[in-house]
């Protein structure tokens, strides 16, 4: 095959693939926009703002106890309790609506993806983020998993569950594989935006989380294995809303004393106690990540892939992610076939930016303990990884919101006609949101998120190293600067222009 037709047969499959995955798309915006200054502006004063930030917490901040303290307003146990109940009746007509619509609509309607990839696997991750997570009222497994449970009890069986104990060595390994899995079939996997394949998708993932829930214990699944569980619960420590464990005065987990109206999230906790059980309280944004006391290898793996999922997305629309692969088809697409080399390189794209970015973030957090007080107990480097992994979620969330929000809106606008007709095969046209505002939101969505990461990474700095908490801060605070330098880039190639300069599609007439 020549070079010519090998690149058409590639440029085929890309376009094929683009297609089916279109509803997963990041911006929904189809215009450009002149930038009124050079992008390196935009990218220096990011950069600058976030490092400025860490100056202002050296001076600001003083060192802290490890238990938070901050205010909190009680939600009322009435609303709280309808709201709970509203957001699992949903839950259980949103997930398994879409499993039944997926064989009942016509192969080519929309519907079942967007209430799965844009609703579901886009939506609530911004929703925690803004909001608080709202998955365990949500979640159709814990709902479904508590029906069954009560019809057993009906029946004279004590429990439901197999009885296994949890391998605390496997800790949430399983959450960060089937990230990985979810976010291969959102990136990768063709046709995963056709009806039938999200049923088959969501009946595969659902007879996991059963299969899994009865055989170690509804409570220990869910909070360690269960993707949603870990993924909205993480995001959810951003947003305003939150809950405070209602807790007896010693856990029966770990055997320490509790403070009920402050109790803070632990492995063995979670396994000892129903995390279901807790007060809704509102608090200040952000505040949820001072909480992290306990977290290890297989937090900081789940955190880093969920910010290198988002990135690679995006990293996939740009011009110089293009140029990187056209030499890679040239050189195995005749061998391979160009489907095959596009999936191979997709996922090995996948696999590339994860690990890139886990070992850049490995070596800070391996700098950061290295230059904690030497006269000071220093802990293991999973944990200062683990605790540290939590500071990233700002800026993961900050960058769900600069490319993702436009889809949901775009979802959100599109999902009233498709229920009215599921075959409306086009997706509503943004033009009345200025490409300008979409810019703009984006640069303070990811300068915002890294700034707040920069101010908790100096506070776990300040706990754990208070007499070289400048220095200890250092190695994060470098990553984090080139990081909004980097996710500035790839935000800015699809959407905005450099000043002067023409748009292709005026070229082209």
């Amino acid at each position: 095959m020549s070079a010519r037709r090998l690149l058409a047969a590639s440029a085929a499959a890309l376009t094929l693939l683009a297609t089916l995955a279109s509803v997963a798309a990041g911006h929904a915006i189809g215009q450009v926009f002149t930038l009124p200054v050079p992008r390196i502006v935009y990218f220096a004063g990011a950069g600058v703002a976030v490092a400025a930030s860490f100056v202002v917490s050296v001076i600001a901040l003083k060192p802290a106890g490890p238990v938070p303290h901050y205010p909190t307003r009680a939600i009322g146990d009435a609303l709280a309790r309808a709201a709970s109940l509203a957001l699992a009746v949903i839950g259980l007509g949103w997930w398994f609506g879409a499993i039944a619509l997926g064989f009942v609509v016509d192969p080519i309607s929309p519907l079942p993806a967007v209430l799965v990839w844009i609703g579901v696997w886009v939506g609530l991750p911004i929703a925690a983020v803004l909001l608080g997570n709202p998955w365990p009222s949500l979640s159709p497994f814990r709902t479904l998993m508590g029906m069954l449970e009560a019809a057993a009890r009906r029946l004279g069986v004590e429990r439901l569950d197999a009885g296994l104990t949890y391998p605390p060595g496997l800790a949430r390994w399983p959450a960060v594989i089937l990230l990985f899995a979810a976010l291969w079939c959102e990136l990768v996997l063709p046709g995963t935006s056709e009806p039938r394949s999200v049923a088959l998708l969501l009946i595969g993932y659902t007879l996991v989380t059963l299969i899994g829930m009865i055989a170690f214990g509804r409570v220990a699944w869910l909070r360690n294995a269960e993707l949603f569980e870990v993924l909205l619960g993480w995001f959810g420590r951003v947003g305003p809303i939150g809950r405070r464990v209602v807790a007896p005065e010693v856990c029966e987990g770990c055997g320490e004393g509790c403070d009920p109206e402050r109790c803070v999230d632990c492995p063995e906790c979670a396994v000892a106690a129903d995390p279901g059980e807790r007060r809704a309280v509102l608090r200040p944004w952000f505040a949820g990540l001072t909480e992290v006391q306990r977290a290890g290898w297989s937090d900081a793996a789940f955190i880093v892939l969920a910010l290198a999922g988002v990135s690679y997305d995006g990293l996939k629309e740009t011009a110089f992610w293009g140029s990187l692969m056209r030499p890679v088809f040239e050189a195995f697409g005749d061998a391979f076939g160009a489907l095959n080399t596009v999936l191979l390189v997709q996922t090995g794209g996948l696999l590339v930016v994860w690990i890139t970015f886990l070992v850049a973030f490995t070596a800070a957090a391996w700098l950061t303990r290295a230059l904690h007080d030497r006269d000071r107990r220093v802990a293991p480097l999973g944990a200062t990884a683990g605790a540290y992994a939590a500071t990233l979620l700002p800026i993961a969330g900050g960058y769900l919101i600069a490319h993702y929000l436009t889809l949901v809106i775009q979802g959100a606008v599109w999902l009233p006609e498709l229920v009215a007709n599921p075959l409306s095969g086009a997706a509503p046209n943004l033009d009345f949101i200025p490409t300008s505002a979409v810019w703009y939101l984006s640069v303070a969505a990811i300068v915002i998120g890294h700034v707040v990461a920069v101010v908790l990474a100096h506070r776990l700095a300040l706990r754990d190293a208070p007499r070289r908490a400048v220095l200890a801060g250092l190695p994060l605070v470098v990553l984090m600067v080139c990081y909004t330098v980097f996710s500035l880039w790839i935000i800015a190639a699809p959407i905005t222009l450099e000043p002067g300069s023409t748009p292709a599609a005026l070229l082209l007439r």
